[in-house]
């Protein structure tokens, strides 16, 4: 007889499930309706007419079902129902609601959901527009939604799981766990693991999602590229392909460039990119997007380059694929910060096989179409423009195979051993290791994005213009650059000619907006997408390659840092500076104190906020000219795991930002104390001073917010409500507790972190309404962090150049638009 559990809702994981099962089956409805409509397209019009009708109509019953899909999950999830095994692994009853939407996509099943309701929608602008080409152009759309579903079904055949759902219960993920051998076991069960601290923070709410905006939207240039090859024909699906990819890069860009700002805002590894696995796994198929925009605009204008261009259409999605296929099967393991590196292991032949067929899929038509593509006689002539923009595409190309190579070393590396009998071991440095080899490759793409464009598609006759205006603006910037390099340092010949090339692409490109264009912005899509990236190149430059640790510490001391080898932890060591609590220490022109720390229990989990206050003072009055606080804050030993999740925080100027965070601290709740409790008596309005700030007493409370005390039957408690606050105001409140127990009375200490004080009730007098507590404060040497602070220069040129290359390529998808009507 089946065991029956109380407390359990099981309709909503019963709709979730059926919704899953229903959108796979038709998925495969709809792709089956279309390729009858392909079929009889040209030889029964009408036929055709009916089978499109019936696969429009089990699209709809699909995207509707993915949505469906959608809400079911958030409403187990919003409803913190922990009997749901996803629920319980990536949220908790604590999480902040702004946070819940990041529970969802924390998980492989809620990610590849996403991806999955992201391509349902898209698909709706393809039967709206897509015309003489919808019907093999939803075929692989379907096609790849079949892929995405049978990843989410979490269904067996026989010993073989296909998939993972979303809507298993936690007591079949966990079968033979005694707690499940009780029919009431949800009663136990009172909070689930929670979301990840690392991805507590507002950009894991609009990264995600606008990431795999992008991955979905890389499903349709290759969809219209297989679809020309089926057709055979391959002038018409030019204007669609070109908006798609356009759109593809501008919205894929964003979300890796979200994913930057997260890093710099929310990760410890000082910057904004690290070359993590996970972040080359998705920039990788974007470079490749950029080579097959410009290819495709060469077909376009000329009628070359058609078959790179196929290649390029096929190869961006094969990578999509092969991204996920390393991040989500933990192939590489602790080498990335955000990889997922155990619940996607037993999706590993899943992914390999979908990668296989859609390989094999561009292969075989490539190789059938091959012969038959259009191709015009003879070579470009190395005077166009077309010449040039393809060398830039493989570059491009070459300079994503060097980093996809690198990347997968945990793939390829133990078959490396398996034949030759040796490892290959990864960089020991591995932003120096991608940087050295990465700089030459922008170097050139730069000086092709300046130059390119004054010459002419097919051929560029008289090139004396050409070279006139290039010299000009080529030496503008090289006398620009002589003086940069001397006002910066510049030290390294590749970081050097990095800079020359930089201003190059820049100063040339709005020249050309200005000259050639006559500031007619609407047709400027490529110049101001290219006047972005020499800015962002010179943001990367300033940032990266001048990046200062002011934090230097002088005393000697190697601390722990993780680090394999003694000279690193040194090394380590003399870039964290330890300072106790009221103690200031010298970093770069400024004298930083670390002023007191102070938790939020109400965070699950709770979170530490450190306050750093920055003094700049005259060297020659002595007078304090600049003063900011900074706090950085951490989780520390979060749901019991050793350990510490740091969030940097940073002052922003126009030509720097001062970057901290915190490498080390100690436990809140494990801070030992030397000091003793000193009894004052106090009335209702009285201050009370500790040694930096003072507390208000503001009277008695009987409702009881101190979290230290546990009520029992029969208690009769009272708070006492105190204020804290230091030279610049409250900073936060705490309410020690006497109780009467029976014939007994008791008292519940509370602290305030910030000012290192802990207050408890001796006794109170009714008759005088007086208050006799019990202060101490934490010595000195029990209250410290180590932290590490960084200028990053000029890093505002990054974030503008982004911007300003974002826009260019809405600027380009919108000119489409215009011009296809």
């Amino acid at each position: 007889m089946e065991q029956t559990f109380t407390g359990e809702h099981l309709l909503p994981g019963q709709i979730g499930q059926f919704l899953l099962v229903f959108s796979f089956i038709a998925s495969l409805f709809s792709l089956f309706s279309y390729l009858q409509v392909a079929k009889f397209e040209t030889t029964k019009p009408d036929l055709s007419l009916s089978w499109l009708k019936l696969s429009r109509l089990g699209f709809v019953l699909h995207a509707f079902a993915i949505i469906g899909i959608f809400v079911t999950l958030f409403y187990i999830i919003q409803s913190h129902l922990f009997e749901y095994h996803y629920a319980w692994k990536h949220s908790s009853t604590g999480l902040k609601a702004k946070y819940l939407l990041a529970c969802f996509w924390e998980g492989s099943e809620g990610s590849f959901l996403l991806w999955t309701f992201w391509h349902a929608i898209l698909g709706f602008f393809v039967i709206a527009k897509g015309r003489q080409w919808e019907s093999r152009v939803m075929v692989v759309v379907l096609f790849v939604q079949a892929i995405l579903c049978t990843l989410q079904l979490g269904i067996y055949f026989g010993d073989t799981k296909i998939g993972a759902s979303a809507f298993t219960l936690l007591r079949n993920e966990m079968q033979g766990a005694p707690i499940f051998q009780q029919a009431n076991y949800l009663e136990f069960i009172k909070d689930g693991s929670g979301l990840n601290p690392l991805l507590q923070n507002y950009w894991m709410v609009i990264h995600p999602p606008i990431l795999f905006l992008g991955f979905a939207l890389t499903l349709f240039p290759f969809a219209y590229a297989i679809a020309a090859l089926w057709k055979g024909e391959y002038k018409t699906w030019v204007n669609p392909a070109l908006r798609w990819t356009l759109a593809t890069g501008a919205i894929l860009g964003t979300g890796i460039m979200m994913g930057g700002a997260w890093a710099y805002e929310s990760l410890t590894f000082g910057g904004y990119w690290a070359w993590d696995p996970v972040e080359n796994a998705s920039l990788v198929p974007w470079l490749i997007v950029i080579s097959a925009i410009h290819t495709l605009i060469i077909y376009k204008s000329t009628g070359r380059s058609l078959k790179i261009t196929l290649v390029f259409f096929i190869l961006q999605y094969i990578l999509i694929w092969y991204s996920t296929f390393l991040t989500r099967t933990g192939i590489l393991g602790d080498t990335s910060v955000h990889a997922f590196t155990g619940e996607g292991a037993s999706m590993k032949w899943h992914l390999l096989i979908a990668i296989i067929l859609l390989l094999l899929w561009g292969i075989i038509l490539l190789a059938k179409q091959w012969r038959k593509m259009p191709r015009i006689a003879g070579e470009e002539e190395t005077s166009s423009r077309e010449f040039w923009m393809l060398i830039g595409s493989i570059v491009l190309l070459i300079s994503s195979m060097q980093i996809i190579f690198a990347t997968s070393l945990p793939v390829w590396a133990p078959l490396y051993k398996s034949i030759f009998g040796s490892d290959v071991a990864p960089p020991t440095n591995r932003e120096a290791y991608y940087n050295n080899i990465q700089v030459w490759f922008a170097i050139i793409v730069a000086m092709l994005t300046a130059a390119t464009q004054y010459l002419k598609y097919k051929k560029s006759g008289n090139l004396k213009p050409f070279w006139k205006i290039n010299s000009i603006i080529l030496l503008a910037s090289l006398a620009l650059s002589v003086w940069i390099i001397n006002w910066q340092k510049i030290a390294h010949l590749q970081y050097m000619v990095f800079l020359c090339v930089s201003l190059y692409a820049l100063l040339a490109n709005t020249f050309y907006l200005i000259t050639a264009q006559k500031g007619n912005l609407k047709k400027a899509g490529g110049s101001i997408t290219h006047i972005g990236f020499g800015m962002m190149l010179l943001g990367i430059l300033f940032s990266a390659y001048k990046k200062e640790v002011i934090s230097k510490d002088i005393s000697g001391k190697v601390m722990n840092f993780g680090k394999e080898t003694f000279e690193e932890n040194a090394q380590e060591s003399r870039n964290n500076v330890m300072i106790y609590r009221n103690t200031a220490v010298p970093m770069g022109e400024y004298m930083v104190r670390y002023l007191g720390d102070s938790t939020d229990n109400k965070n699950d989990p709770p979170i530490t906020y450190f306050r750093l206050r920055f003094d700049k003072t005259d060297k020659k009055t002595g007078e304090t000219i600049e003063s900011f606080n900074l706090y950085p804050d951490a989780f520390i030993n979060a749901k019991g795991q050793d350990g510490m999740s740091s969030n940097p925080d940073a002052r922003h100027y126009w030509n720097k930002d001062i970057f901290v965070y915190i490498t080390s601290a100690p436990n809140p709740k494990d801070k030992t104390d030397t000091s003793a409790y000193h009894p004052l008596e106090i009335k209702k309005g009285d201050s009370v001073f500790v040694s930096n700030g003072y507390f208000v007493f503001e009277g008695f409370n009987p409702t009881i917010t101190n979290k230290n005390y546990k009520k029992e039957a029969g208690d009769v408690p009272v708070g006492v409500n105190l204020k804290g606050f230091d030279v610049n105001g409250s900073i936060g409140n705490i309410q020690p507790v006497f109780y009467i127990r029976g014939s007994q009375s008791g008292t519940v200490y509370d602290s305030l972190s910030a000012l290192g004080t802990f207050i408890k009730v001796d006794k109170i007098n009714p008759e005088t309404e007086t208050v006799t507590l019990g202060i101490k404060q934490r010595a000195q040497q029990d209250d410290y962090i180590v932290m590490k602070a960084l200028v990053f220069p000029m890093i505002w040129l990054l974030w503008l150049g982004i911007i300003i290359m974002i826009v260019g390529f809405f600027v380009s998808l919108l000119a489409r638009r215009e011009k296809s009507k």
